[in-house]
């Protein structure tokens, strides 16, 4: 026989209060709600009012019906519990070996070049500081993404940057250095 299914009933519930303020401030109709997600109404009502379980796929399309960001939704209290061991000691004491949890796969320069291309890390300002050479580039990506990025790695991706036309490179006087910027 399975593992009889998991709610944790405390934090639903005041999910589900969230979601509820927050129709009533907003004013949304249940109705509205079930045709912006394409539930019926019934199905609507037991995802905000029920006591069962509902899954996260459901909350989206009501975050996305309400015209919020899901996050908006989680701003609730909740209480972190307290386990009498930590994960590193769990670990240990059952001889997980720490190479075999998988590790999240490591952002590449170009990656993150294209993240603070939309962030308008790369926008032309008139202030020398907030020039963007390679070296200031690779240190600020050291910093907010991986300590081992190298200066190669961004070398080819700035370059295919430019030749797809989302940022400009031009030769600062001064010091013979590229600046970049979109």
């Amino acid at each position: 026989m399975g593992r009889k299914q998991y709610i944790d009933t405390k934090n639903l519930r005041k999910l589900r209060d969230r979601i509820q303020k927050l129709i009533i401030d907003k004013n949304i109709p249940v109705e509205a709600l079930a045709d912006r997600t394409g539930f019926t109404s019934k199905q609507v009502y037991r995802i905000i009012y029920g006591k069962g379980n509902t899954s996260i796929s459901n909350i989206f399309a009501i975050a996305g019906a309400m015209e919020i960001h899901i996050m908006e939704l989680f701003v609730i209290d909740f209480q972190i519990p307290f386990y009498d061991i930590g994960i590193d000691l769990y670990r240990k004491n059952n001889k997980i070996i720490k190479d075999k949890i998988p590790k999240a796969k490591p952002i590449t320069a170009a990656e993150a070049i294209r993240i603070l291309t939309n962030e308008g890390y790369f926008k032309k300002t008139n202030q020398p500081k907030e020039e963007r050479t390679l070296k200031s580039i690779v240190q600020d990506c050291q910093k907010r993404f991986r300590a081992d990025f190298k200066t190669s790695e961004f070398s080819s991706a700035l370059l295919y940057s430019i030749k797809k036309g989302s940022l400009n490179r031009y030769n600062q006087k001064n010091t013979g250095s590229f600046v970049y910027h979109s």
